[in-house]
């Protein structure tokens, strides 16, 4: 069974997770916005009526005219949208930008039409439906360009929420308290059989821990990511013995790549603490990197399936990891757990980024 297409015990990648609109769109129920489409409108309504030929009789109301459309379009849209707001904000981006612009387009054709019935518009035949066409046509182009803006803002506001999360959330990621206690057990049970050994863990065990403080939103090198884990695990081995062993396949990776840290590391500890330990007899865990593509870095762990232990400490991973990657990468990059033939196995995949 291929990774890409397993379906049992898959999770969705960054990239494919559905985005919401509820962030999307402002809330137009809010007087501020309400004030801001007013003001927007008179001011979009005096530019329409100044593009026109400058005639001192008539520009006062054709302004009138002008402003008379927009506004109803304008307010008149943004009150829809705000009574839609909960339904808008359950679609994706793309969708609910299209319900944007055809509900003002039905308004602007409405408004048009209705100038034209009550002799606002002494237009009939062909002149009316060019100037419908225009009226269409610009209302195509200012809610597009606004739509635009605002989705700028919406993903500018998404990744600073992405870095604050993920600062937040490095934090976080420290070394659980049983593999600490663990460890300062596996030193302290050394240090009257083999001191050396000892004084080894424990500088081992200090540069985890120096890691794990110093860990921020920078990117590390992934030789530097790689003796890490290749540290944790060593002190693993001491604990876990022949339970433990690793198959290392990351001589073909330029080590030159750059890495958030703590990436691997954590997808490690969660390989041991759910899959080794748990199993009496231990197991295999199988690290492989590669570059399946010009400028793409996969990292693929794998390692057996145990009885999920309680705790939350796998998603935690996970999401942490996630929401570092988005920070960093944004749906460039993915992460995707998949479990099949007793074998649990996490894929990552990043654009390769050197300094």
């Amino acid at each position: 069974m291929d990774e890409t297409s397993a379906g049992r015990g898959e999770r969705s990648s960054i990239a494919e997770a559905p985005r919401s609109a509820g962030a999307f769109l402002p809330d137009l129920c809010q007087p501020r916005a309400v004030l801001a489409v007013a003001v927007g409108g008179e001011l979009l309504a005096l530019l329409f009526a100044l593009a026109l030929p400058l005639d001192a009789n008539r520009f006062w109301p054709r302004l009138g005219l002008w402003s008379l459309a927009v506004q109803w379009v304008g307010l008149l849209g943004s009150a829809g949208l705000c009574a839609l707001g909960p339904s808008l904000g359950r679609l994706p981006i793309v969708m609910s930008s299209t319900l944007a612009l055809i509900w003002l387009q039905l308004l602007t054709a409405a408004t048009t039409l209705a100038a034209a019935w009550f002799g606002l518009l002494p237009l009939t035949g062909e002149a009316l439906s060019w100037l419908l066409a225009r009226n269409l046509l610009l209302t195509a182009l200012v809610a597009g360009v606004v739509l635009r803006l605002i989705y700028l803002r919406h993903a500018g506001r998404e990744r600073d929420q992405a870095l604050g999360r993920a600062q937040l959330e490095v934090l976080q990621a420290r070394m659980r308290p049983h593999f600490l206690f663990n460890s300062l057990n596996t030193i302290a049970s050394l240090v009257a059989s083999d001191a050396g050994r000892a004084e080894e863990v424990t500088l081992a065990l200090a540069d985890l821990l120096r890691a794990s403080i110093e860990a921020g939103d920078r990117l590390i090198p992934l030789s530097d990511e790689i003796e890490l884990c290749r540290q944790y695990l060593d002190l693993e081995r001491l604990r876990l013995g022949e339970r433990l062993t690793v198959d290392w396949q990351v001589d073909a990776v330029p080590a030159s790549a750059q890495v958030p840290p703590l990436s691997l590391q954590p997808l490690l500890e969660n390989a041991v603490y759910h899959g080794i330990e748990p199993m009496p007899g231990g197991g295999r865990i199988a690290l492989r990197l590669h570059a399946p593509e010009h400028g793409t870095l996969e990292i693929v762990i794998d390692n057996p399936i145990a009885p999920r232990r309680p705790g939350s400490g796998l998603h935690m991973a996970m999401l942490n990891l996630r929401a570092r990657l988005a920070g960093h990468f944004g749906d460039t990059a993915s992460l995707v757990e998949v479990e099949e033939s007793g074998r649990h196995r996490v894929r990552l995949r990043l654009p390769i980024t050197r300094t």
